[in-house]
């Protein structure tokens, strides 16, 4: 508003946190307001909330647009004529270099098409192997399939850590160190071949355990359409809802009047007077309240003084004061700048039955909070060790948890210490009598009147959940197979157990990784120390961003509800998680010195001085010159050095020719080319060559044959088994093995590019782009404290950048604002 004067700026803004500066900007000549200024906070995170809140929102009857102030920059051109690029704060060191403006996210997505298109008993569609013509059993040789064994090698090309198993169980609460094995497991080769055999052949998933809808965080304003309420025992095992709405009429929008329920200011510098001490969550209470009215045009109650309902209440003498009777719910002081809690009052004398349905979608939205936590982080915290309910900072991760979270059946015996916890002590993920909640309803498109409960929330400002869970996106045709009639290739080479109980009972694998673990003490480097590793992120699968398309592809610049997961919006899954590999660390013997820098086999910390254009991703950088060890990552002493050999053999049996062309397709890639094993991928570690041994073979044969040969080896019995396979045969297998793969997937061309091929190439070659590979990050160099929420936070606000394809450029440390 053109009459809002610097002290108002002030004013609207001091509520989210401490102002350094607010200005208007005026007219040079007559000093009249232009009508926009600037307001410069102390704290960053005070500013985005202030964004968030005021944006869009009333003052003094004008509309505001709050955006935060940013330097000048060129306007972005088309998305297809230039890559993403960021602005670049003052604080970024080597500002102006290109890799300072992208960087890559350590994974990324293979494509997996449907596959319901392929005709039964195809090598690329499904089929029994057992009832297959010829049967792919474990009895006997066959005339036609390949049995014997291809000897392979493996070369890492950056450090391997595969972790040292003491035998014990781990102490999840400490900071863990670790040795490391020197020799290769054949469970994790294995591991490793199933995953590229899956996505090459364009299989079932092996597994997929994603049933439930998924929760993201609502938007501020819709909070207000919800209505306080509480659970009650509506007989004979069923529950009810009684809505408590206050003073004001339940409405499909946001109440006609004041808000619902009255504030309990508890977290101010001028609290609620409290007599006989803070109520507990479900007590009943007697208040004094006062209608206030906020800046964001909305009013509310606030509650000026409070006591036990079974005390007298005096009245202050505040003019327009009310006393009431109502339960109190606290929530705990769950975000920054919180100041109050709740009492519900005025209890409606209808309730609604509790369906199914919500019970489900309850305990889906609670399980989706507690996913995205470890215990440790809520539990484990410096400072209110085992009291989560503590408030000991304002950054995330340090303010109070919210009793749904930490009230788990696992952890009762702490919680039951929480002075302001539930009165019941059940686990909050089911709904029992006495639980308050908001609620949100259905409504008679008539009467506006409410008439069922469609959604309840554990706290005002929640998660909602998405329209439809991975599973449901997942196509059919790629879901883990749940008879032997559904078998894909993958399941039909390495084995398949029902995931359910079922009369099948499962089908053994036809292949057989053997290892050479001959311990070998000289491949490992030992550093001089513990090396405390960067924090390893947890999958985020309710970021649909990352992790949903739609028939446009990848799409940026849309709300989370439509980015995520939704089958009426065309939703489907991205495809395969996989990493990528760090191009340019390759630190074997024939590569140029960057790279063996990179990997200087030291504990000190190098993470913040660049070298040869990268940032040392793999450290943890020190904190107050202190190394960095806690629950959250882990520290090893060592790792299996870069251009070791390792010898291996894959034993098979009963082949057909696409089987083992596939086999011979992975193992036979050309330089460049690098599979990811062991512990720490997101990190660079375990980049590694894998491909068939030619110092084991004679004369180019593999030693593979089919029943004839080795009923011939068995009569003559030489020395040497059958090598039948020759360069001819081995060239027929793999020809049909490519073709088996385009005549199933036709329309996308030939077999090169056929998209789980194509990108999957990519990704073991590394970028397009030349940029460093972490997780997502406001600045080019590691932070001490990690905040990679920063980034989320400000692209959910602001940028709304999705994860780029494949074959995209990469993500920026600070997009523009779109």
């Amino acid at each position: 508003p053109y009459a809002a004067t610097e002290e108002d700026l002030e004013a609207l803004f001091s509520e989210y946190g401490p102002i350094a500066t607010a200005t208007i900007i005026r007219d040079r000549n007559d000093g009249s307001s232009k009508g926009f200024g600037f307001v410069e906070m102390e704290n960053q995170e005070d500013g985005e909330r202030a964004i968030e809140a005021l944006n869009g929102s009333q003052m003094m009857g004008r509309p505001l647009r709050v955006n935060p102030a940013r330097p000048r920059y060129p306007r972005r051109q088309n998305r297809g004529q230039q890559q993403r690029t960021g602005s670049q704060g003052t604080d970024s060191p080597d500002s102006g270099s290109s890799s300072d403006k992208t960087f890559h996210n350590p994974y990324t997505f293979v494509p997996s098409p449907p596959r319901d298109h392929i005709t039964a008993g195809e090598f690329a569609g499904d089929f029994n192997p057992l009832k297959n013509e010829p049967s792919l059993d474990h009895a006997s040789l066959k005339k036609d399939l390949w049995t014997g064994h291809i000897p392979i090698k493996l070369t890492t090309v950056t450090p391997l850590v595969l972790l040292k198993s003491d035998g014990k169980e781990r102490d999840t609460t400490t900071h863990q160190t670790y040795d490391v094995l020197d020799y290769i497991p054949e469970s994790s080769l294995r591991g490793m071949l199933r995953s590229a055999y899956e996505v090459v052949t364009n299989s079932r998933y092996d597994c997929f355990s994603n049933p439930d809808r998924l929760a993201y965080r609502m938007k501020p304003r819709e909070a207000l359409d919800l209505i306080p309420a509480i659970v009650e025992d509506g007989g004979g095992g069923t529950l009810v809802v009684r809505l408590y709405p206050g003073t004001s009429n339940v409405t499909p929008t946001k109440p006609n009047g004041p808000m619902y329920a009255a504030m309990l200011t508890l977290y101010h510098s001028h609290p609620t007077r409290c007599h006989g001490g803070i109520p507990n969550t479900g007590e009943e209470v007697k208040a004094e309240i006062v209608n206030r009215r906020h800046h964001r045009g909305y009013s509310f109650w606030k509650a000026i003084q409070v006591c036990p309902s079974t005390q007298a209440l005096i009245p202050s003498g505040t003019n327009n004061a009310q006393l009431i009777t109502g339960r109190v719910f606290i929530t705990n002081k769950n975000m920054r700048g919180k100041h109050d809690e709740r009492i519900f009052f005025n209890p409606q004398p209808n309730v609604f039955q509790l369906t199914e349905d919500v019970k489900e979608a309850w305990e889906m939205r609670i399980k989706s909070y507690r996913e995205a936590h470890s215990n440790n982080e809520i539990f484990g915290r410096s400072g209110a060790r085992d009291q989560p309910w503590k408030n000991i900072g304002d950054n995330p991760g340090q303010t109070a948890w919210s009793p749904h979270q930490y009230q788990d059946s696992e952890h009762r015996s702490i919680w039951r210490g929480d002075p302001h916890g539930r009165s019941t002590a059940h686990d909050a993920i089911e709904l029992q009598p006495g639980d308050m909640v908001y609620a949100r309803c259905k409504f008679d498109p008539k009467t506006k009147k409410a008439k069922d409960i469609v959604d309840l929330f554990p706290v005002m400002i929640s998660r909602e959940l998405y329209a439809n869970s991975p599973a449901d996106l997942l196509d059919g045709s790629l879901k883990p197979a749940k008879t032997r009639d559904e078998l894909s290739p993958a399941d039909r080479l390495f084995g398949w157990v029902p995931q359910e109980q079922r009369n099948d009972q499962g089908y053994k694998s036809r292949i057989r990784v053997v290892c050479d673990n001959k311990p070998r003490s000289e491949i490992i480097k030992r550093l001089n120390g513990e090396l405390p590793l960067t924090i390893l992120g947890q999958p985020k699968p309710a970021q649909g961003r990352f992790y949903v398309a739609d028939e446009k592809g990848v799409q940026h610049s849309i709300d989370k509800r439509n980015a995520g997961y939704d089958t009426n919006r065309g939703k489907y899954l991205r495809g395969r998680k996989q990493y990528w590999h760090h191009k340019g660390l390759e630190a074997h013997k024939d590569v140029e010195k960057p790279a063996l820098d990179y990997w200087c086999p030291t504990v000190e910390d190098r993470t913040q001085v660049k070298q040869n254009g990268r940032y040392q991703e793999y450290r943890r950088p020190d904190k107050n010159g202190q190394p960095q060890q806690d629950p959250q990552n882990r520290s090893i002493a060592g790792w299996i050095k870069p251009g070791t050999k390792f010898e291996a053999s894959l034993y098979v049996q009963n082949l057909q020719d696409q089987e083992i062309g596939a086999l011979l397709w992975l193992l036979s890639l050309p330089e460049q080319h690098y599979f990811k094993l062991g512990y720490g991928k997101p990190l660079g570690f375990g980049s590694v060559k894998i491909e068939i041994d030619e110092n084991r073979l004679k004369a180019g044969c593999l030693p593979l044959g089919t029943s004839e040969d080795w009923k011939a080896y068995y009569i003559k019995f030489d020395a040497c088994p059958p090598a039948t396979l020759d360069g001819n045969k081995q060239s027929t297998c793999l020809s049909a093995f490519k073709v088996s793969m385009e005549t199933a997937y036709n329309t996308y061309g030939n077999f090169d590019q056929l998209p789980f091929i194509a990108d999957f190439l990519q990704i073991l070659r590394g970028p397009i782009k030349d940029a460093p590979i972490h997780y997502p990050r406001l600045n080019p160099r590691p932070h001490p404290d990690g905040e990679n929420f920063r980034w989320f936070t400000k692209n959910e606000r602001y940028w709304k950048e999705a994860l780029p394809r494949v074959d995209e450029s990469g993500l920026a440390y600070e997009p523009y604002d779109l």
